[in-house]
């Protein structure tokens, strides 16, 4: 195609804003394994430049998929509601201000998105994992979409995914271009100059060791794509098959007949080595959301560090992890004791009335016999009337 045509370049636009909701570490692989399929591009045309792409994991950006309306079943996850900026051409724009008391307003498209009661719709935020491994944890997916601030890791997301994204677009094509340069709303995952000011697209060298080795285990293959054991097993068996009719294997009646773990096993190795295959040339493990990936290797260990010039991806450390649920109640239990303790001591050793009502009680009658002088001083067990009074020289 145009072989013999000069000056020519094929301008592509490459995008996770559309991709299923996963784990960050799909997204990552997602980004390093488009250099594959940017090199086979220029293999077969000459040279690609991406024309666009952003940061953004969802569909949440306010008109992204035109005025007032989206695309069916857009955004997948709920979104994130910042106020709305003030407008960019001035307040004399028909319908500005925005009516902070006013719903969404038409006209409307076949889907929803636009400011409600002067809110608008942005990106969702990344939430720091609970447990597990962080990276293929997907706690942000059941999580509100506004983190809060302890738990939010969405600059740490953000800068790494930048980074992977920039080494795969600049290792082998011809240039990129960051779509939007500014953005009306704030929306730093399709502004470049927000992106820029949060530090998630690092400024200066683009060449620089962190960018060079940013996707240095996704090009390693420390990755396995795996079925997750909750996934329907109609749905597992489609995927096998899915995979198997692209291979040209139409043979494939035997899946029907498995069930349990030899179904998941089997499509374990399916649908693992489908995405070995084809993850060079964009493919996602995914497979209609029954299928994640898992790090074949211990995100901390210490040997790694010796081979390799780079420094490690912090997010394989980050793990927020709460409280135990009875750790909790234990201590709220011991605080309690302690306190209503040191209270009960206090109380005998300086509130006369209350020293005699205990006294005079059944349970407690048993305490001034004590053998012990700790006991009896500590609860002040005596009579008040035998303390001498103290007199006080007026000189």
């Amino acid at each position: 195609f145009l072989i013999r045509c000069p000056d020519r370049a094929l301008d592509t636009h490459i995008y996770q804003a559309w991709n299923e909701p996963g784990s960050r570490v799909q997204f990552y692989n997602n980004a390093c394994a488009q250099k594959g399929a940017i090199a086979a591009m220029e293999k077969a045309f000459g040279p690609v430049i991406v024309g666009e792409w952003s940061l953004a994991t969802d569909n949440c950006a306010m008109w992204l998929n035109g005025f007032n309306d989206n695309l069916p079943g857009f955004p997948r996850l709920p979104c994130k509601y910042i106020p709305c900026s003030d407008p960019y051409m001035g307040f004399d724009q028909p319908g500005t201000p925005l009516d902070p008391g006013k719903g969404l307003q038409g006209p409307f498209g076949t889907g929803i998105s636009g400011p409600i009661y002067g809110m608008c719709p942005v990106d969702r935020d990344w939430i720091r994992e609970s447990s597990g491994d962080p990276t293929t944890g997907t706690d942000w997916i059941k999580a509100p979409p506004d983190a809060p601030a302890h738990r939010d890791d969405t600059d740490n997301v953000m800068a790494h995914l930048a980074k992977k994204k920039i080494n795969a677009f600049s290792g082998v094509g011809h240039g990129f271009y960051f779509w939007n340069f500014r953005t009306d709303v704030y929306e730093p995952q399709w502004s470049y100059m927000a992106a820029l000011e949060k530090g998630w697209i690092p400024k200066g060298n683009l060449n620089d060791e962190s960018i060079s080795g940013a996707c240095r285990k996704e090009d390693r293959g420390e990755f396995k794509c795996s079925v997750m054991r909750t996934a329907l097993p109609s749905a597992v068996r489609g995927a096998m098959k899915w995979c198997l009719e692209q291979w040209g294997n139409y043979d494939n009646q035997w899946v029907d007949n498995m069930d349990g773990d030899d179904l998941y096993d089997h499509a374990d190795k399916i649908l693992g080595d489908f995405w070995e295959e084809k993850r060079s040339v964009g493919a996602t493990c995914d497979f209609g959301g029954i299928a994640t990936l898992a790090s074949l290797t211990n995100s901390t260990d210490e040997n790694m560090e010796d081979d390799w010039p780079y420094p490690f991806d912090d997010d394989s450390y980050i793990v927020y992890v709460g409280p135990n649920i009875w750790a909790i109640i234990g201590a709220v239990v011991a605080a309690s004791l302690i306190g209503g303790g040191i209270g009960f001591v206090l109380a005998m050793r300086y509130n006369k009335s209350f020293n005699r009502r205990v006294r005079s009680s059944s349970l407690f009658n048993s305490i001034p016999l004590s053998h012990s002088s700790a006991v009896r001083s500590s609860l002040a067990i005596f009579d008040y009337d035998d303390i001498p009074d103290i007199e006080f020289d007026k000189e």
